[in-house]
């Protein structure tokens, strides 16, 4: 009897032991498939592709189809770079029609500290081994950013640099995203244009590189139109040539004339709507000083007088540098 009842406890022991493995398996099981396999975790994996900068990764979850447009910033740093600034993500709503055949999955995320929200609809496509649903994102286009930057044939997005075709280029890119495009060169200076992709967007988002010059051509400028008035002030005449000032005087001038800037002008370069330069005509102000002789008494007196002039100027401009024609 005593035998009997040991191998009763240990074939009650074994049975409980199996009973709970199967339990914690199903319960394994029922894990795995909500959280790898339900729709919600086809999104988790898209996600993961994305901030991994796995651009293969995620189009391949994505099921997407990509357009007619450069797809330099479907990978790598481009594309890990475009969530860095995506926070707080997270899943607000999975929800399975009555059929069990289609889902949706809404998403919700903090960008520069407000709120946004995209979906994704997905289909049941079947099962792994009968056990694992299959789910799969619904296919679409993916939506394009359409760089506008006239004059220049580059723009840095993301940190990456990408051409760009005549005036404007198109981008595929993965959603949701943070795009931060700039411009950098010897001339031209772009601040940061920064636009958020939901996915849930237009087709088409365009981005506008608002051009300046840059600081060092700037710089060239002042110092070009410093140096022509300066060449105007070291002539000696009341009427120096090809030079924005002179002196109406009808008397008679003993001795030399001598010009100083009292006022250079403020010569600040802008970039139209057609990337074309201009410099705006802009006021000056110059002395004059000689001595004067009175021709009936013989008499000399000094002459200092304030002189306005406007300074007009157009602008060349090649590749690397920026050229002052001033007009008289």
């Amino acid at each position: 009897m005593r035998f009997r009842s040991s191998v009763d406890r240990i074939l009650a022991f074994w049975a409980v032991g199996m009973f709970c493995a199967i339990a914690l398996a199903l319960i394994s099981l029922s894990l795995i498939n909500r959280l790898v396999y339900a729709p919600e975790g086809q999104v988790h994996q898209y996600f993961q592709a994305l901030e991994h900068g796995k651009g293969a990764r995620a189009l391949g979850i994505l099921d997407a189809h990509i357009p007619d447009a450069d797809g330099t910033l479907l990978d790598g740093k481009a594309l890990k770079n475009s969530v860095s600034e995506i926070k707080k993500f997270s899943i607000t709503n999975s929800a399975i029609t009555d059929d069990g055949s289609k889902a949706q999955v809404d998403v919700e995320y903090v960008v520069d500290e407000s709120t946004y929200q995209s979906s994704f609809h997905l289909t049941k496509v079947g099962s792994h081994w009968g056990v694992f649903d299959q789910w799969r994102i619904d296919p679409q286009t993916l939506p394009m950013i359409r760089l506008q930057a006239p004059a220049v044939h580059s723009a840095t997005v993301n940190g990456v640099k990408v051409g760009v075709d005549s005036t404007s280029q198109n981008f595929a890119v993965l959603y949701p995203g943070v795009f931060s495009v700039t411009y950098e060169s010897s001339l031209y200076s772009a601040e940061q244009q920064k636009v958020l992709v939901r996915g849930n967007d237009p087709h088409e988002t365009t981005v506008d590189l608002r051009l300046v010059p840059s600081e060092n051509a700037q710089n060239s400028i002042t110092s070009q139109v410093s140096a022509d008035l300066n060449e105007c002030a070291s002539k000696n005449s009341l009427f120096p040539a090809n030079c924005p000032f002179e002196y109406d005087f009808v008397g008679r001038v003993q001795g030399n004339v001598s010009w100083t800037i009292k006022k250079y002008p403020t010569a600040e370069a802008v970039i139209n709507d057609e990337g074309q330069w201009v410099l705006p005509s802009s006021s000056g102000v110059a002395q004059i000083s000689f001595t004067e002789l009175d021709l009936y008494t013989g008499q000399q007196s000094k002459v200092k007088e304030d002189v306005p002039f406007t300074f007009s100027a157009d602008l060349e401009v090649s590749d690397h540098e920026v050229v002052v024609r001033p007009r008289f």
